[in-house]
């Protein structure tokens, strides 16, 4: 049997959750009372079965209706009272709302146990992710109806509370607000922010990606979550709400944090070609120091392209450190503050050989005040696995000399890693917005918003990241995470601290392996 769908309001995302459920086999009634919105809604939806209305019908046998009208709440209850009064008395009423209160909805309905948020991801034809949002009085059965629906359109669900941003546009506002954060703070420019965000596998870096959501569509979304949650450390930028104000929106008003004047501005890119049939380099002795994952990943990198590697696996065998060391990579235990390994270092080595050191977890600026002839100690940035990334960040610091960041950058280069001068700030670029991502992830499980599961695929199908937070979190270790957080929180701002449960994604990753 046909099941009907009433879905109300034809712009963007309702002419499209129209087309989804049109092709998924449903006899669906679009309704807007503007001419305007239906003609462009049906040249949207071309031959589909969908049937365009001027207003709500006064019965009507849809078994889900589906509210998508602008996210103002006395024009969302007026049209939810109107559907709820057409429909029979099982069928499911749901909100596509991404920032209004599910709970504070259903309280106008004479039935709010049948209610639920169905938030659909733009554009719904192409987007895989539907979050089912339940809301205080919501039942079981229109929890399992939505679940079934989604499941008929052939998408993915995920299941949140009804918590400020619900899952994805609670869990995603780091990425854009550490990023504005650092560019702020002068840590690069923007298209070499954008190059390092895409240089780890996201597809669009945060300043561009505002750029096609619009400006003000994401600062309405930013100052919505935080004027529900109130959390410091997701309050909106001044950069954004003044470019806003300066009608500088991004894509559609021909400017933003990019000019589009002359058509798409180029982006740059990091990526370094292979060499994979290479001869190994000469002329270099690489050292590596250090006893994690990613000191197993450097050693086994850098044995694939120079002709002399060594490894030192535990800071009490430093005289076994091979005298001819020309290059010393220390990446110690991934978490701690290196400075006076480095400086133990740099008493046993001459003044010729560099010495690169983890800039996420060490203070460079302490660590330069202590070691010999600080000049030739170069920080470095890499997130997470080195396979897993395209481009490092490499720290420009008031100490390193121009032959040693000319070095870093060569190595890196010999490793098929494009690089990034960074300032030497706390996280780098990279750290600060990943270590957040997965701080808030870390919150929002904590806070009952979803499960840890759901946010990982809610964040790789609602936004495309390269992994969910929480899966990435283990990869790159709770400590660590913790500690790039912990000195960005120490420097900048005490809201940016490291949640307690960090810990846990390195308890989980043990069990697991």
């Amino acid at each position: 049997m046909e099941e009907a769908l009433l879905v109300a309001g034809a712009g963007t995302m309702g002419a499209g959750i129209a087309l989804v459920a049109a092709r998924a086999g449903f006899s669906v009634g679009l309704i807007d009372p503007d001419p305007v919105a239906r003609e462009r809604a049906r040249a949207r939806i071309g031959d589909a079965a969908v049937t365009l209305l001027d207003r709500i019908p006064e019965q009507s046998g849809a078994t889900i209706a589906i509210e998508a009208v602008p996210e103002r709440m006395e024009l969302k209850i007026a049209t939810l009272r109107a559907l709820e009064a057409a429909l029979g008395p099982d069928a499911l009423l749901a909100t596509n709302t991404s920032a209004l209160s599910v709970t504070e909805l259903a309280a106008q309905l004479s039935a709010p146990e049948r209610f639920a948020g169905l938030h659909f991801f733009n554009p719904p034809e192409k987007m895989q992710l539907v979050e089912i949002v339940y809301g205080e009085v919501t039942s079981d059965d229109a929890l399992a109806a939505a679940q079934a629906f989604v499941e008929r359109l052939g998408k993915t669900s995920v299941l949140a509370s009804d918590t400020p941003g619900f899952i994805v546009n609670r869990v995603a506002r780091p990425f854009y607000l550490q990023a504005m954060r650092a560019f702020e703070r002068g840590i690069a420019s923007i298209e070499e922010l954008d190059a390092l965000a895409r240089a780890i596998g996201f597809r669009m870096g945060p300043f561009e990606l505002m750029d096609a959501i619009g400006l003000d569509v994401n600062l309405a979304t930013s100052e919505s979550v935080y004027e529900r949650l109130g959390a410091a450390r997701l309050e909106p930028r001044p950069i954004q709400r003044e470019m806003v104000a300066q009608g500088r929106l991004g894509r559609k008003s021909g400017a933003g944090f990019y000019d589009y004047a002359s058509g798409n501005p180029e982006r740059l890119d990091l990526r370094v070609a292979a060499e994979d049939d290479a001869e190994p380099l000469s002329g270099e002795t690489i050292v590596v120091v250090g006893f994690a994952a990613l000191a197993d990943e450097f050693a086994a990198r850098l044995a694939e392209r120079f002709v002399t590697v060594s490894r030192v696996e535990n800071d009490e065998l430093l005289d076994e450190l091979d005298p001819a060391a020309t290059i010393v990579i220390d990446v110690g235990d991934g978490r701690t503050d290196r400075s006076a390994m480095l400086a133990k270092l740099g008493a046993r080595l001459g003044p010729e050989v560099v010495i690169f050191a983890d800039a996420y977890v060490t203070d460079l600026r302490a660590a330069a005040g202590s070691i010999r002839h600080p000049q030739r100690l170069v920080g470095f940035g890499v997130v997470g696995a080195l396979d897993m990334q395209h481009a490092v960040e490499i720290v420009d610091s008031e100490t390193a000399s121009d032959d040693a960041l000319a070095l870093a950058q060569e190595l890196f280069d010999a490793l098929g890693k494009g690089a990034v001068l960074v300032e030497d700030l706390p996280g780098l670029f990279l750290g600060r917005v990943v270590g957040s991502i997965v701080n808030e992830a870390v919150i929002a499980v904590s806070e009952g918003v979803a499960e840890a599961a759901e946010i990982d695929v809610a964040m790789r199908l609602g936004v495309n990241y390269p992994e969910g937070p929480i899966a990435w979190g283990r990869e790159i270790g709770g400590a660590r995470v913790a500690q790039i957080l912990r000195r960005l929180a120490d420097e900048e701002d005490e809201a940016f601290a490291p949640h307690r449960a960090l810990w846990v994604l390195d308890v989980e990753g043990e069990d697991e392996g």
